[in-house]
């Protein structure tokens, strides 16, 4: 069986039910205020009063909007006084005008007749944290009478009133919010300067809370203390600082605790002490301070000072406090840390400055390039096996020149030959003195891209573009710059400034050659692409990016089973296919070295060799255990450049020839130099090998080796002997 509900009725003793149901069918109003004015209009005919007014409590806070009749400016807030505890307590109370508080006295005395002696009948309608505490001035009517008619017209007015109360708290809130967000959009576009954010910061807080005065302090936690910066008008553009005790006044109260504190009569807080929680001048009544915090903790503290046209700061003031600190603490923080960039900026600048000043190349030194009567032609500058130690170092530059000059370059793209020399001489002075990796190994790099662009017609056959060319060549020159004669994973375990810079993208030292490359091409006078379009500017440093750090190993290992795919089916037409041929250029510009005559392979074996033992013997002081390579005591000089020329430059020249047939016989020559790698260990065997590096540089080595070549050769034919006889 189904149950049915029975709702008690409500009766009405006291009042007239007719009146009762027009009054609540009359409120229909959206607005707190006019539905006030009609409830007080109804108890002060009912209740044969003077005038009739509610006090609307929400939690510790209490404010009027309506006397009677009429609608106050702006809601007036009072103070909840032991009285008014006392009606939300006791339910009922009467007292005479006389003995409410001066606040409360402004406000209705307006609204009522001189006589300070009326009575105030008091009645409590809800319970918290929303209640009205309903004041009846001056009831003719029995008191006691009064009190019930009371009740019986709130039970059907409070429901209705009590919503739109919660309505306006909603859409003030939201309100609130907007305006907080717009603050907090203008806040985050002052992060350049500190103190800008920090007066912009105070003026926004004011707007948000209509407070009379602000102040910001941070937190000093070097010297442990409280800067405090005042702004006392919003025209003034003056800040004054002062520095105080971390745990002084209030706000020290707030860094201890991390709590914000609102204290509506300021005074009679046992911590306010007016030097920090006052501005002087002014008579400070209520202050709210809070914390401006972010992740890492308290960055400091934000005072609100008196309310304008309030007694206090209430709670939604608090809310809106709180978050304006989260994005005050943000902001503050995004600030420090743009300032410190800044600070970073400064100092890289003034480090470039430095530095370029010492390379600093003068026009005595331009001049004695390109005044240079020296014919510069050598016969086989254009061999692809050209050893450059041929050539006198200080003619190097000019020979630099001439490969731009002969490949048309300058015209092409409109290079000045005063650019074009002082960026030359830029890039050599962006070398340091180490064994290998110097301006020697520079121009070796860059000078057989030159021999490749012309031996294998890389621009007719339509493997380069005038503009791929122009930035091998470039990239060829410049790929080393600054090398320190270490490598990625030395710069990497002893977490150096570079690693710290570049290991999250890899190719640590390429991407340092590469920053300092660009540093050169920014240097007034030295921007040679200066007349290039934008589209093909930007094509060109992408270009010089990719072929730079394509002179890192390990992305050539990385790739190298898709470069033997490609191999066999290379496609001018499919740029994947392209760009890794260019990549493969680069690594065989870069060990070029190994193409030359045996003379040459040895003093570039003792070059790098002493790059790494010398490597080898810094990681030692340092504490890390050097790779068997980098060990001049551990390290088998013909083991290492066998499996060096065996993992590395074979497949390289064997890919190579694959796509462009005129590489094919520098394989060859790789096998050539393996062949006496081979015949020199037994010669390499018969001493310590910490003395390997010792016998690399002896001139006996050579005559030793064509010893055991023709030893090998005897032997060789011994056996083809025996088996034809057998």
């Amino acid at each position: 069986m189904t149950s049915i509900k029975k709702h008690r009725r409500k009766n009405l003793q006291y009042s007239d039910p007719g009146k009762i149901l027009e009054l609540v069918m009359n409120l229909n109003d959206d607005s707190t205020s006019q539905l006030q004015i009609k409830i007080n209009t109804y108890l002060k005919e009912e209740c044969e009063a003077e005038t009739v007014f509610l006090i609307i409590v929400h939690d510790e806070e209490a404010w009027i909007e309506s006397i009677g009749y009429a609608t106050l400016s702006r809601r007036q807030r009072i103070c909840l006084t032991q009285k008014l505890y006392d009606v939300l307590q006791n339910g009922e109370q009467y007292d005479l005008l006389a003995n409410f508080g001066a606040d409360f006295q402004d406000i209705v005395s307006p609204y009522v007749s001189k006589d300070i002696k009326k009575r105030i009948l008091m009645l409590s309608i809800g319970d918290k944290p929303l209640s009205v505490i309903v004041c009846v001035v001056a009831p003719k009517l029995l008191e006691e009478n009064a009190v019930h008619l009371l009740s019986e017209c709130f039970l059907f007015a409070w429901p209705v009133l009590k919503k739109a109360i919660q309505l306006d708290y909603e859409c003030a809130l939201k309100q609130k919010c907007q305006q907080l967000l717009r603050v907090a959009r203008r806040l985050f576009t002052q992060v350049a300067s500190l103190d800008t954010l920090l007066q912009i910061a105070m003026e926004q807080a004011k707007l948000l809370t209509r407070a009379e005065y602000c102040s910001v302090m941070l937190v000093d936690m070097d010297r442990m203390e409280l800067v405090k910066n005042t702004s006392r008008t919003q025209t003034d553009d003056s800040v004054t600082e002062n520095r105080f005790p971390m745990n002084k006044g209030i706000a020290g109260q707030v860094i201890k605790s991390g709590n914000l504190i609102n204290c509506k009569n300021a005074k009679e807080h046992p911590a306010y002490d007016p030097t920090i929680d006052s501005v002087p001048g002014v008579d400070c009544k209520a202050i709210l301070s809070f914390p401006i915090r972010e992740q890492t903790g308290i960055l400091g503290v934000g005072q609100l000072i008196n309310k304008i046209g309030d007694p206090y700061f209430d709670a939604m003031d608090e809310e809106m406090a709180l978050a304006f600190s989260i994005y005050c603490g943000v902001c503050i923080m995004h600030s420090v840390i743009y300032q410190k960039i800044q600070e970073a900026h400064v100092r890289n600048a003034l480090a470039n400055e430095l530095v370029m000043y010492h390379m600093k190349v003068t026009d005595s030194e331009i001049a004695r390039v390109l005044e240079c009567k020296a014919p510069h032609n050598h016969p086989h500058l254009t061999s692809l096996h050209f050893s450059i130690r041929a050539l006198p170092l200080r003619e190097l530059p000019c020979y630099t020149y001439r490969m731009f000059c002969d490949l048309g370059f300058d015209k092409k793209f409109n290079i000045k030959p005063h650019k074009l020399v002082q960026f030359i001489l830029y890039v050599k002075k962006g070398y340091r003195d180490v064994p290998y990796h110097s301006w020697l190994h520079a121009f070796n790099v860059a000078q057989w891209a030159y021999a490749a662009i012309i031996n294998y017609k890389l621009i007719s056959h339509g493997y380069y573009t005038d503009l791929q060319a122009l930035m091998y060549l470039i990239a060829a020159l410049v790929h080393d710059m600054d090398h320190r004669g270490t490598t990625n994973s030395f710069q990497i375990q002893g977490q150096t400034t570079l690693a710290a810079l570049y290991s999250s993208e890899g190719s640590v030292m390429e991407r340092h050659h590469l920053a300092q490359a660009m540093c050169v091409l920014n240097t007034e006078g030295c921007d040679i692409l200066e007349s290039l379009p934008r589209r093909d500017y930007d094509r060109a440093l992408m270009l010089l990016r990719d072929y730079i750090l394509a002179t890192d190993l390990a992305n050539y290992f990385k790739n190298l089973n898709e470069y033997k795919v490609i191999s066999f089916d290379f496609q001018k037409g499919n740029r994947v296919h392209i760009s890794a041929l260019h990549s493969l250029l680069m690594n065989a510009a870069d060990l070029s070295d190994q193409l030359k005559d045996w003379g040459n392979v040895k003093k570039t074996a003792a070059a790098v060799l002493t790059e790494f033992f010398k490597q080898g013997d810094e990681e030692k002081n340092r504490g890390d255990l050097p790779v068997l390579i980098m060990d001049r005591e551990k390290c088998f000089i013909p083991d290492l450049e066998v499996q060096f020329l065996s993992t590395t430059c074979v497949p390289l020249f064997n890919i190579l020839g694959r796509i462009l047939p005129k590489a094919q016989p520098c394989e060859k020559i790789i096998e050539n130099h393996l062949e006496r790698w081979d015949a020199a260990k037994p010669i390499f065997a018969e001493v310590p090998i910490a003395a390997g590096l010792s016998v690399l540089v002896s001139p006996e080595l050579d005559d030793l080796i064509e010893q055991q070549l023709k030893e090998k050769e005897r032997q060789r034919l011994e056996e083809m002997t025996d088996e034809i006889a057998n």
